[in-house]
């Protein structure tokens, strides 16, 4: 179906890390603000005994995909921070990111 919601955030908080420490002793840096994610989600509820609600990414490329009628749309507002509550800052050099790489 797709990758689950916290798999997603998780992989950004990853991937902001690893820009935060590439960025360590760089004369210029970028400061993050706001990270703004539209994403369309399946939404599965389970009837299992650890049930619960789950969100999954939906691929918008993909054959088989969910219907859009089982779809939602969810916009998400991100600031980031340390774990000390600092803002985010990166290096000057954003290309891999840009890229997919």
């Amino acid at each position: 179906m797709g990758i689950e919601l916290a798999t997603l955030l998780a992989s950004l908080r990853s991937e902001i890390n690893r820009a935060r420490l590439d960025a360590a002793g760089q004369e210029v840096r970028f400061r993050i603000n706001s990270i703004d994610l539209e994403l369309q989600v399946a939404v599965e509820k389970s009837a299992e005994a650890n049930a619960g609600v789950r969100f999954w990414v939906v691929s918008l490329g993909g054959r088989g995909g969910v219907k859009s009628a089982e779809t939602h749309v969810v916009k998400l507002s991100l600031t980031a921070e340390t774990d000390t509550g600092e803002p985010v800052l990166t290096g000057d050099d954003i290309s891999g990111l840009l890229s997919g790489n």
